[in-house]
């Protein structure tokens, strides 16, 4: 279900209009720990807000997994655009590239979950099994990046209305549905919210060692990526306030013992 959502998402426009530029302090990390040349895998690189900007400002080799045709269709002509098809492979994940780039030849200097990735799949088992199974595509000293979405802040009316509902067998506390709206009619999505205990519970079962969690942002995406005042204003706010107060999570980890 989720990935013809994501296409019609992504095809009415709705999503690049709501998300046009990276989020500056995600950004900021992933150049930071990309060294020049370096390797990125971009999960869920949706139209490749950061995929391209890493392969532009790090000359990094980028492999963009998304489970959307239509955004992995869009990316590509981006990318032909920008002239930069020399450093990027496009795939869904299981396909043959994915196969060969991710499964067989990894060593990544970052693994990037960005925005919300992660909470678009269902099931606590099954985010921790992929996250685990990325170990071995990381370097050595390679790094997971992760925006998690947090429960304290996003989707409180939804959240008060999946408590009244009847929950599905399979609810775990944090699921929700919700609903984006176009010209072209509403598309619902899934997702799961964090709270910081769950994020350091999940990644240290995956293997893990978290290094920093901070707030990504105390202000909504869509209002730090659209307007560049805002962004700069909410990156220093961000700096110093409590990470509870946060719009989202932004999480770096390493191999545990690494």
């Amino acid at each position: 279900m989720i990935a013809k959502s994501y296409d019609r998402y992504f095809s009415s426009g709705l999503y690049h209009s709501r998300y046009p530029r990276p989020n500056r302090r995600t950004l900021r990390l992933i150049e930071r720990l990309v060294p020049h040349g370096g390797r990125l895998l971009d999960y869920g690189a949706g139209e490749g807000r950061y995929g391209l900007a890493v392969a532009q400002s790090r000359a990094a080799k980028v492999v963009a997994v998304d489970i959307s045709e239509t955004a992995r269709h869009a990316l590509a002509a981006q990318i032909d655009r920008a002239k930069l098809s020399d450093q990027f492979k496009i795939c869904s994940p299981g396909d043959a590239v994915y196969q060969e780039e991710v499964v067989l030849a990894g060593n990544f200097d970052v693994v990037l979950f960005a925005f919300g990735v992660l909470g678009h799949i269902a099931g606590r088992e099954r985010r921790v099994a992929l996250l685990r199974g990325l170990l071995p595509s990381l370097a050595p000293d390679g790094r997971l990046v992760l925006g998690l979405p947090n429960k304290r802040r996003r989707f409180r009316n939804e959240q008060a209305a999946m408590v009244q509902s009847s929950r599905p067998p399979d609810f775990e506390e944090g699921d929700l549905y919700y609903h984006r709206y176009s010209e072209e009619g509403s598309v619902e999505l899934f997702y799961h919210l964090f709270d910081r205990q769950e994020v350091i519970r999940d990644l240290t079962d995956a293997g893990y060692e978290i290094e920093h969690l901070t707030g990504e942002s105390l202000l909504p995406e869509t209002a730090v990526t659209r307007y560049k005042s805002l962004g700069c204003l909410d990156d220093a706010c961000s700096s110093v306030l409590p990470s509870d107060w946060s719009y989202g999570f932004l999480v770096s980890a390493k191999i545990a013992g690494a």
